[in-house]
C-alpha cells in the first residue's frame, strides 16, 4: 500500500528523506503506519510558524491514510475468506465422490445398470411416453406409462431393450412426452450421473465434479444428492 502525501511547506520540500533519520519501515517500497506518523511528526516540526499546516489538513491527511489502511486489511481479509471457502467448498466436493447426483439433463451414462432420474410435471399430463435412445439416436426402449399428476416424478430405466436384452455401458438419452391441455409436450427431465473424481479450480476456473462418462459440472448444476 503506497501512501501519497502532498506537502506544500517549502521548507520540508527542501529536506532529503533518509530512512536512518525518521525511522521508516519501508518494506518492498511500501510505507506503514509508522513511516506515516514519521512523516507527519517531521512536517509539523519542520512547518512555517507564519503558515502552520491547519487542522482540516490533518485530518483530511489521517483520514486518507486511515481508509487506505482499512481497504488494504479488508483486502486481506477477504482474501483469506475466499482461501477458507474454497477450502470449505473442495471438502464439500470430495464427500460427492462416488455418489450420484441429480443434473438437469436428459443425456445420462449407463455402466450397464440403467438410468434412474425424475421428470418434471407441470400439471396433469395424459398418456405419458418414455423413450430412451443411444449415442447414435437410435430408439432403444419406449414405454408408456399413462396419466401422470402435476408434480416430479421418479423414473428408472433397467438398461434393457425393448425385446429385454442388456445393453452395454454408454450414453443415453432419456425423453417423456405428455398430453399437458391437449397439447403434446416434451417434459423437463433430470437425470442421474455418478461423480468420478473432483477438479479443483485452476486458471480462473473454479472447483468441478467429473460425472463418469458425462464430463464436468459445477456444484450449483448439482439439484440433489442420490446413494
Amino acid at each position: 500500500m503506497a501512501i501519497t502525501s502532498t506537502v506544500s511547506n517549502a521548507a520540508i520540500d527542501a529536506i532529503t528523506w533518509q530512512d536512518e533519520e525518521i525511522g521508516t519501515s519501508e518494506v518492498n517500497g511500501q510505507m506503514g503506519q509508522a513511516d506515516f506518523f514519521a512523516l507527519l511528526t517531521t512536517q509539523l516540526a519542520m512547518q512555517d510558524p507564519s503558515n502552520p499546516t491547519t487542522n482540516e489538513d490533518m485530518i483530511s491527511q489521517m483520514t486518507q491514510f486511515t481508509m487506505s489502511e482499512g481497504i488494504s486489511n479488508l483486502g486481506d481479509k477477504f482474501d483469506a475468506f475466499s482461501a477458507s471457502m474454497t477450502s470449505n467448498q473442495a471438502l464439500e466436493a470430495s464427500s460427492l465422490v462416488g455418489r450420484n447426483v441429480l443434473v438437469n439433463s436428459s443425456l445420462s451414462y449407463s455402466d450397464g445398470t440403467g438410468i434412474s432420474g425424475q421428470v418434471a410435471i407441470p400439471s396433469t399430463a395424459q398418456t405419458v411416453n418414455m423413450r430412451v435412445m443411444d449415442e447414435s439416436g437410435n430408439l432403444i426402449k419406449s414405454e408408456a406409462l399413462g396419466d401422470k399428476s402435476a408434480g416430479m416424478m421418479d423414473f428408472e430405466w433397467d438398461g434393457t431393450d425393448d425385446d429385454g436384452n442388456p445393453l452395454p455401458a454408454g450414453q443415453y438419452t432419456v425423453e417423456f412426452t405428455g398430453l399437458v391441455s391437449g397439447q403434446s409436450e416434451s417434459l423437463t427431465v433430470l437425470t442421474y450421473g455418478n461423480v468420478s473424481s473432483v477438479t479443483l479450480g485452476v486458471n480462473g476456473t473454479g472447483l468441478e465434479l467429473n460425472l463418469q462418462g458425462l464430463g464436468s459440472i459445477t456444484l450449483t448444476d448439482v439439484l440433489a444428492v442420490g446413494d
